[in-house]
């Protein structure tokens, strides 16, 4: 849009909705009232994807009243374009209209620069499609992966219309990342594959892009980072998503078999297998961390020498069935773990199998002796909750039953 009488002093209306939602009007803000999901509100932003550009009544009302229960559609979007032209007008923007409605078009106009993260993005990936040259289709990549700080619109994600927006320009966006992050390795540019692959990691953890991050890491030498990467991947994947899949197991089991050690002296390797501070009661461990345990000694077993216990502990509610809340699953799973540190030995270890379920690994313990830990661990558990909490302790093997 071009530059009316305020734009040649510079100012400008800036909207911006990956990641969240803000509109400025040089140094000042553009509110649109108190309510986040309100009418008006993303009827503005409706407009924003593409200001300056046409858009069908039809279409627009589909998007703000299709999955409301309204009478009539089009007078409702004719009230909610007075709400906003209301508001525009008593707004920080110059006096002017902006709203311009004929025909059954609509079209946010007027002698005003601006600029919108998502229209700009729309643009970029437009013009990469029909780039051909390599160098301006990874300059063209890079703008629109900076561009792209999260989500369309997160705050509405329940929205249909955000929905699909927001699926649109994640499909966008991955095919422009993998792109650049080819033509940056390709370079042999691993900084940039990792600034790249870790905006793209916090926006969608656990969807790939760690695998990137850590592959650059490791051709940089900087295998630390690498493996503090790694450890966080796989604790978050447990602590926010519950039940992890076959596909979350197998992702993170890749990008465990990328992480490894510069080479070091037998003192490195032995600081770096030890635990630094050893602490009290059984050793917890990541989900996969627990399933190569479990195979091992599933190997040993066969020997004749080592005997164990794996027992499942799942947290219940007041009706005796599997809990299902989530927060109650998180509180009350803190007190188990208090549980398991009290009365399991250090040679011991558990983890989290899902967001009601706990595996505890108990070393040189017996099926006769199984009984008796999971009572300790249910009154233990029982006095934390202050006699309200329940759970079930089951044995599942004893090295013969699988």
């Amino acid at each position: 849009m071009g530059k009316g009488r305020e734009g040649v002093a510079g100012k400008k209306l800036s909207v911006r909705m990956f990641g969240r939602f803000s509109a400025r009007y040089a140094d000042e803000i553009l509110a649109l009232g108190r309510q986040r999901d309100s009418k008006f509100r993303q009827l503005f932003q409706i407009l924003m994807t593409r200001p300056g550009q046409d858009f069908s009544k039809l279409a627009v009302a589909e998007s703000l009243y299709g999955w409301d229960e309204v009478e009539d559609s089009n007078a409702s979007l004719n009230n909610t374009i007075f709400r906003l032209r209301k508001y525009l007008e008593a707004s920080p923007l110059p006096q002017g209209e902006y709203l311009f409605c004929e025909a059954g078009i609509l079209r946010f106009g007027g002698n005003i620069t601006v600029e919108s993260d998502v229209w700009e993005f729309g643009k970029l990936a437009d013009e990469f499609d029909r780039e051909q040259d390599r160098r301006k289709k990874l300059a063209l990549c890079e703008k629109a992966c900076e561009l792209y700080q999260g989500e369309f619109l997160p705050q509405l994600s329940n929205e249909q219309w955000v929905i699909e927006q927001s699926r649109y320009y994640q499909k966008i966006y991955t095919a422009m990342l993998r792109y650049l992050l080819d033509s940056l390795k390709e370079n042999g540019d691993y900084e940039g594959v990792e600034k790249y692959a870790k905006s793209a990691s916090e926006i969608y953890p656990h969807a790939g892009w760690e695998n990137w991050r850590i592959d650059s890491l490791v051709a940089l030498g900087r295998h630390k980072e690498a493996e503090e990467i790694y450890r966080k991947t796989a604790k978050d994947a447990q602590k926010n998503g519950g039940l992890l899949s076959k596909k979350q197991q197998e992702q993170l089991r890749k990008i465990g078999d990328r992480v490894f050690c510069s080479k070091g002296t037998e003192e490195d390797i032995e600081k770096y297998l030890m635990e630094n501070e050893p602490g009290a009661g059984a050793y917890a461990c990541t989900l996969l961390g627990f399933s190569d345990c479990f195979r091992m000694l599933k190997r040993v077993v066969k020997r004749g020498k080592v005997y164990f216990s794996l027992i499942l502990c799942t947290i219940l509610d007041a009706g005796g069935h599997p809990a299902v809340d989530r927060e109650y699953c998180e509180k009350q799973g803190e007190k188990l773990r208090a549980a398991f540190r009290t009365h399991l030995r250090q040679g011991d270890i558990y983890t989290r199998y899902s967001e009601n379920q706990y595996l505890l690994l108990c070393i040189g313990v017996g099926k006769e002796d199984s009984f008796e830990i999971g009572v300790r661990i249910d009154a233990d558990f029982r006095k934390r909750c202050g006699g309200r909490g329940k759970i079930s302790c089951r044995l599942l093997d004893d090295g013969e039953l699988f």
